[in-house]
């Protein structure tokens, strides 16, 4: 142990008792609470449940921080606290082996990997946050600074996995979500580290009263103070439905699981039962606009050719859209000079109906593709392992460019989000190229009957919210809706399928966060690692100052 000094509290009630588990208690303890901490997202929304588990973090590396290796340590904590964090938010992956033949031996891996990778974040932090450890209230700083910059590392390295950030706690639509129209996801959820794990310094028993409650009472009013500029934010909106004028839209699920949907011999079924729900076209329904889910009818290249090469397929849809625009996803093909297939994209494409004639004229191919379900990081250095199901994902989709906007007759123009794509924010075009709303198919079907298609539609809601922009959601198996830019569904499809339609609602001028959140979220963040740097207090009692 290393002697207490001012960069390092005297331990005492919970801390105390934490420190002096047996390292394998201790582990066991911090897996258990980083686990109960994920009932934060949806669908549960248990704010309380993430401020208690970033405070037994807290109060974990208080004792890490008198260790005599204070990095190893707090890379151990803090990595056992990740690993339950994220296995309790990812657990559902694995529902995505049951969906594909011989996949089934590749779960408890592919369960147990993701959570373990994206916990070195947390632990690298952790090591970072305790070099910089105090005994008062500063260590909160360190602590939450370390801990969104590690966020912001594991939202952009490697591709990239953004999933439940901190700031998904706060449900889209509600009060507290808005403060994402002006620091977008990153700045809120450095407020919501900041702000859920400070009621550790209650039990610094080593320092007075008021030094242990205040900073907990800065905390309570800041949070309240967000709370009533968002109730305000949504009370001047109006009603859900108050910017309704927009063109119709329709959105449409079918409710098929993927084993049910990608069933030999059931690719005319699925599509029979997507014109159904489609509904025929009429003189009312002209100018709507239908959107359909990423992925929406099977197509296996070569036995049954994809949707742009298939004439079939194109009249019969042609015939139910007549004049109406369809968005969906599809599987688009480049070949090369041979004619053979050397690029698989896949793409949200864009159907114009014209008269009962259907064509494709535009589409977007994803950019930001799923690791391991569309491609293999890597898979150059692990292909000689021959393992039937990674050989077929390896030799998958070709990423896109950025997403741009496209053109919709008689619609504002669109931009496409295709699944993954929507969990990262920053990715709609500003300015001039700034689109009039987005949308956003998914295949939710893979995540199964867990929390995962509530964490995508919640995720995916924030971003009507950082730009101001309504959204057309419809995720396959999941949650499908038309948002309006404060992030509030107008209708909403259950995951039983269906279909529903609405007023497109008008979208807002450029919020702060689309103008300048490049700007603001980044000083957000050095501000509340800084609070480490802050001048301290008066000297805790038994303390050198």
């Amino acid at each position: 142990m290393r002697v207490g000094d001012d960069r390092t509290p005297a331990l005492s009630g919970v801390q105390l008792w934490l420190d002096q588990l047996p390292r394998w208690r201790m582990y066991v303890v911090a897996l258990a609470t980083g686990a109960f901490s994920a009932l934060a997202y949806a669908p549960f929304y248990i704010a309380p449940a993430l401020a208690v588990g970033l405070c037994v973090l807290v109060w974990l590396m208080d004792g890490a921080a008198r260790h005599h290796r204070p990095m190893r340590a707090a890379f151990g904590r803090g990595w056992a606290f990740a690993f339950g964090h994220f296995l309790a938010g990812t657990y559902w992956v694995g529902a995505a082996f049951t969906q594909v033949d011989g996949a089934m031996a590749l779960m408890p891996l592919g369960v147990l990997s993701l959570p373990a990778v994206l916990a070195l974040f947390w632990g690298v932090a952790m090591m970072v946050a305790v070099r910089l450890w105090t005994a008062d209230s500063r260590r909160i700083g360190a602590f939450a600074g370390a801990l969104i910059l590690a966020e912001v590392a594991r939202g952009n390295a490697f591709g990239g996995f953004p999933w439940n950030l901190a700031g998904y706690t706060w449900e889209a639509g509600s009060p507290l979500s808005q403060v994402a129209a002006f620091v977008g996801i990153y700045g809120l959820t450095a407020i919501t580290l900041l702000v859920l794990a400070t009621p550790a310094t209650l039990a610094d028993s080593h320092r007075g009263w008021a030094a242990r409650a205040t900073p907990a009472m800065i905390a309570a009013l800041l949070l309240g103070f967000l709370w009533g500029a968002g109730y305000q934010r949504l009370e001047a909106a109006g009603p859900v439905d108050a910017r309704a004028g927009g063109v119709a839209v329709r959105v449409v699920d079918p409710g098929f699981t993927q084993r049910e949907k990608w069933t030999e011999g059931r690719e005319r079924e699925v599509l029979e039962r997507y014109l159904e729900l489609t509904g025929p076209a009429t003189a009312d329904n002209a100018e709507e606009v239908v959107v359909w889910p990423e992925g929406a009818v099977p197509a296996r290249y070569p036995q049954m050719p994809v949707l742009m090469e298939n004439p079939d397929m194109l009249d019969a849809i042609g015939r139910t859209l007549g004049d109406r625009v369809l968005i969906m996803g599809a599987t688009r093909i480049e070949y090369d000079n041979n004619g053979s297939p050397e690029h698989y994209y896949n793409a949200g494409v864009v159907v114009d109906g014209v008269s009962g004639q259907a064509e494709v004229r535009q589409w977007h191919d994803k950019f930001r593709l799923t690791p391991f379900g569309e491609f293999i990081p890597a898979f150059d250095l692990i292909s000689w392992l021959d393992i039937p199901t990674l050989q077929q994902i390896g030799t998958g989709f070709t990423p896109g460019d950025p997403p741009s906007r496209v053109v919709i007759p008689g619609a504002e123009d669109a931009l496409i989000l295709i699944c993954y794509e929507s969990i990262f924010p920053g990715l709609v075009p500003r300015g001039a190229e700034r689109p009039g709303w987005i949308a956003n198919i998914s295949i939710d079907a893979w995540y199964g009957e867990g929390t995962g298609p509530f964490q995508n539609d919640n995720q995916s809601r924030y971003r009507a919210i950082e730009e101001g922009l309504p959204m057309a959601r419809a995720a396959s198996g999941g949650v499908s809706s038309i948002t309006d830019p404060y992030g509030r569904k107008v209708v909403e499809v259950g995951r039983e399928g269906g279909a529903v339609e609405a007023a497109l609602p008008v979208p807002l001028p450029e919020t702060i966060n689309a103008r300048f959140g490049f700007l603001l979220t980044p000083l957000l963040i050095l501000l509340i690692a800084f609070l480490r740097f802050a001048p301290p207090g008066a000297p805790a009692r038994g303390f050198r100052s």
